[in-house]
């Protein structure tokens, strides 16, 4: 668990702990809800973060590693305005 689910966690026990006894005049049980709630949701969402943030960090190795290649090039491409090259393609058939 990371230390942002930890923290909820600790906040949903806490809060419901205190809602039971009343301590926060029914105020601690709705709250101890909602951080579960969000307790959950950080729970079953950690692998698909922690999948997603492998991801970018190969696309961003692979892009600068790309741009690494790209600047050895001495060939300059030329800039086409984007409206033009649609129009051009749409009117071409």
């Amino acid at each position: 668990m990371t230390k942002t689910t930890k923290t909820l966690l600790t906040i949903s026990l806490t809060a419901f702990a205190l809602g039971c006894t009343n301590v926060l005049w029914g105020i601690g049980t709705p709250v101890g809800a909602i951080f579960f709630g969000l307790f959950l949701n950080f729970r079953i969402l950690e692998k698909e973060m922690a999948l997603f943030d492998k991801e970018q960090a190969l696309r961003i190795s692979l892009a600068e590693s790309y741009k690494g290649s790209a600047s050895i090039r001495s060939e300059k491409v030329p800039r086409t305005d984007r409206a033009t090259t649609q129009l051009t393609l749409s009117h071409s058939s």
